[in-house]
């Protein structure tokens, strides 16, 4: 694939976290105005304290202790509460890192894009993080992608979950997929769909010029569907089912998940998105946004708030409550649920065990994550 920028590439390893109180079809007439960078409504966050927000300071300082530990490599921590920041911290790649990165560098049978690199190029690139630096999303672009498919139901480019893909996707017609795959079942990761190879959902699809071939060109698994008892709900966690909510967007909407995104969503909350492509021009709908973490934040704030921002319903709260109903209890967790590309859990605790809380959010590669606690 094509790399804009080897920030955009490296390790922007960072978490956003929140405890906060808290369509038709792709002949469709609907037009999309342009949205220039010029009309992105105004913003300005409010900074407070944690004594002021009535959070324990000493709680939070334990908390940056362990996110800003060497061994982690984290660029940056937002922590909001009542619309409010209450903690930003940012932090400059490690020299053990930097370590790190050259040693996988120099294996071109691992990376050849990285190769050539110097500790001076990487220091630059990482170097001096603030609030104005970007950072990537990886998979919490997935939870982007599923909300801008609730906002095309609203809008009325796509009528509703429980049609099948197909529609949108003609390379399926006469396919046993036709009639057998719904969007809700790419939006829930039960598409039945045999995953790339790789770790991390199927990461292998990463490395290609194209990444929607693969996506659409999968075949049923029968491992997946004649499993007995079926694992986990036939949940299969698979980066190629949002690829597909990705085209899905562009053939009912006409414009790309970016464009679509800044008319409906980005703009709207004043997020500056710069989304990857890969070497065909497909934009990849499940990995790869380019935000500063302060633009995540608004993102998670619009989740807590219902999806009202500014006086306007942007996500339609209904979106929001079926996307948070916790149907799939996820392989790797008790506690753990996941629908429409979010993950809930029922218990968080803290360090003692003294408090549990109910949280929900996103989960990105090397914990770029963004964390709800409405309570």
């Amino acid at each position: 694939m094509t790399k804009k920028d080897m920030k955009k590439s490296l390790r922007n390893l960072f978490i956003l976290s929140f405890l906060l109180n808290g369509c038709g079809n792709s002949g469709s007439s609907n037009e999309i105005a342009t949205v220039n960078s010029n009309e992105i409504s105004p913003f300005s966050w409010s900074l407070s304290s944690p004594q002021e927000e009535g959070m324990d300071s000493d709680k939070l300082e334990n908390v940056l202790e362990y996110v800003f530990d060497d061994d982690f490599s984290t660029q940056g921590l937002i922590v909001v509460r009542n619309g409010k920041i209450v903690i930003e911290k940012y932090q400059d790649i490690s020299d053990s890192t930097i370590s790190g990165l050259l040693s996988v560098f120099s294996d071109k049978e691992i990376l050849s894009w990285g190769t050539g690199l110097t500790y001076d190029d990487l220091k630059d690139i990482f170097g001096n993080k603030n609030k104005d630096s970007l950072a990537t999303s990886w998979s919490s672009a997935k939870s982007i992608t599923s909300t801008l498919v609730g906002i095309a139901i609203e809008e009325g480019f796509i009528d509703s979950v429980d049609e099948y893909a197909s529609r949108y996707l003609p390379d399926w017609i006469g396919t046993d997929k036709e009639n057998n795959i719904t969007i809700k079942n790419l939006l829930e990761m039960r598409s039945l769909l045999k995953c790339p190879p790789g770790g991390n959902g199927g990461s292998s699809i990463y490395y290609q010029e194209d990444q929607l071939a693969p996506s659409k060109d999968r075949n049923f698994d029968p491992d997946i569907s004649q499993a007995n008892p079926p694992y986990f709900n036939n949940w299969v966690y698979c980066n190629a089912d949002t690829m597909l909510l990705g085209e899905i967007l562009l053939n009912a909407t006409g414009k790309s998940v970016q464009e679509f995104g800044d008319y409906y969503l980005f703009s709207k909350v004043g997020m500056t998105v710069d989304w990857w492509l890969d070497g065909k021009g497909n934009y990849l709908a499940y990995c790869c946004v380019d935000m500063t973490t302060r633009d995540f934040a608004k993102f998670g704030l619009l989740w807590s708030n219902a999806g009202f921002w500014g006086g306007e319903q942007i996500i339609p709260a209904e979106w929001i409550a079926e996307s948070l109903s916790s149907k799939i209890n996820i392989d790797w967790s008790e506690t753990t649920f996941y629908n429409y590309q979010w993950y809930t859990h029922n218990k968080f605790t803290d360090a003692d065990n003294s408090i549990e809380v109910y949280g929900f959010g996103t989960k990105g590669y090397n914990t770029n994550n963004i964390w709800i606690i409405p309570s």
